[in-house]
């Protein structure tokens, strides 16, 4: 096929695919399961439509609600501005904040100081950070060690400083309100996408897996495609091919493609976690729930809910929808056994919770489907959208990407970044794709201000000492 070839259906090929279209370019996106979106999509389970887990949109996923608004969909996510906090034993009381108020101000003190690195290539791991601070409490630490794993999956000895340093920075350069969807992201978000493309004249192909390749030179010479119906095709790769496929996939293509890849075979050296979801549906309405995201404090597997039953539209009884940060803990335990735990653990934080109260569980646990994490030191690994192949292009949320962007954020910008990759090849002619920058703290600018406040870290860090006997 002449033109471009999307593979992969994810948020960063459907992406990728969206803007290529825009540059007047035919394209087909090929993807291997029934549906598009990937982690960001939902799937059909016993009937009912599910996401991958609750995801939410920051106002600091700038290309993300670009995309929203060039999609004519921005009404179809609503503003949280809160994010509610609850202790066992304490419902239906939630709290903004956990730790007592001199810890807190320790760790914003943690904070400036973390803002004040220059990782560059040197990195480190958040737990090494965190307990290498004289002045952090432990329970500064453990507070925000476990808020970590309640959204990432990755415990601190697995998280990079420098990740979660540009995570905070692009939180301080955009504040604003955190969108949510109004429903289930296939309704709200990809479905509206897909229906963009296919109008738009993208060949969109689900059911079409990636089984191989052939390179020839500096070129990849053919795709070798299985359809739904098990029957494989190969056929000559044409044009361009942007490969929009998870780091694992992308590793099995070969010592051809990886060698390709810049760095060459990088892209081995990453990992990913899975992050569970657990979907409860009640028979009734749990009265006192806000309908806004809680984190479970002190949780043992890190759990976070929204009541989508007051979130979303449409419900009258109470929906939980939990992602379980901790599910790893789970990995050797039946589907049974593994919902009785976490039901059992949601029931100390929400009393009026019982057996009887459930109708219906969907526990999806995403081992075959784990979220890419980025690591201490992953980012010389991360690919870059350009290779070595004169007509391939790399996307996906583990492409080389800002310290800190990851998520939807990472999937559409390295979308819109494989893109742009195609247009300089193709039609250089045309103005360049337009990719929002995330901002930055200046380091020197928190040194000088950390510098200032360091007297004060260490008045608060004496008196807790004092205070709490060590």
């Amino acid at each position: 096929m002449s033109g471009v070839t999307v593979v992969g259906g994810g948020l960063a090929g459907m992406t990728a695919a969206w803007t290529l279209r825009g540059l007047g370019l035919p394209v087909r996106l090929l993807e291997a399961a029934p549906g598009l979106g990937g982690m960001a999509g939902s799937r059909v389970i016993e009937g009912r439509t599910e996401d991958h887990g609750v995801h939410i949109f920051p106002a600091w996923y700038r290309n993300t609600l670009r995309l929203v608004r060039e999609l004519g969909i921005e009404r179809n996510l609503r503003k949280a501005r809160n994010f509610h906090q609850l202790l066992p034993g304490e419902f239906p009381v939630f709290r903004t904040a956990v730790t007592p108020a001199a810890d807190r101000l320790l760790f914003y003190y943690g904070v400036i100081d973390l803002l004040s690195q220059r990782y560059g290539p040197r990195d480190e791991s958040l737990h090494d950070f965190l307990h290498s601070r004289w002045y952090l409490t432990e329970a500064a630490i453990a507070d925000i060690e476990h808020l970590f794993v309640a959204s990432s999956a990755a415990e601190s000895p697995a998280v990079s400083a420098a990740g979660f340093r540009g995570s905070i920075a692009a939180f301080a350069r955009h504040p604003g309100p955190v969108r949510m969807p109004r429903g289930d992201l296939e309704r709200w978000f990809i479905g509206p996408f897909r229906e963009r493309l296919e109008a738009d004249g993208v060949e969109v192909r689900t059911g079409s897996e990636l089984t191989a390749v052939t390179v020839s030179g500096d070129r990849l010479e053919t795709l070798t495609v299985r359809g739904a119906d098990g029957a494989t095709v190969t056929e000559e790769a044409g044009g361009h091919v942007v490969l929009a496929l998870p780091h694992g996939r992308l590793s099995a293509l070969g010592g051809e493609v990886t060698g390709a890849l810049r760095p060459p075979h990088g892209v081995t050296e990453l990992t990913s976690r899975p992050l569970g979801a657990l979907h409860l549906y009640l028979r009734r309405r749990l009265p006192q729930l806000p309908d806004e995201h809680v984190r479970l404090v002190g949780s043992p597997h890190a759990l976070t809910l929204l009541d989508v039953g007051r979130a979303w539209r449409g419900h009258e009884v109470t929906v939980l929808n939990c992602v379980v940060g901790r599910v790893c803990r789970l990995a050797e335990l039946s589907e049974t056994e593994a919902v009785k735990v976490l039901v059992d653990e949601l029931s100390t934080y929400l009393p009026g919770l019982t057996w009887d109260d459930i109708e219906h569980v969907c526990y999806q646990p995403h081992f075959a489907a784990p979220f890419f994490a980025p690591g201490p030191g992953s980012a010389r690994f991360r690919p870059h959208s350009a290779t070595a192949l004169a007509n391939v292009h790399i996307a996906g949320d583990h492409c080389a990407a800002p310290p800190g962007v990851a998520g939807m954020e990472s999937a559409v910008r390295s979308g819109l970044t494989a893109a742009e990759s195609v247009r300089r090849a193709l039609r250089p002619e045309a103005p360049p794709v337009r990719i929002e920058p995330i901002g930055d703290i200046s380091p020197s600018a928190a040194r000088l201000l950390r510098t200032a406040l360091a007297p004060l870290a260490a008045a608060v860090r004496s008196l807790t000492t004092r205070t709490r006997g060590r």
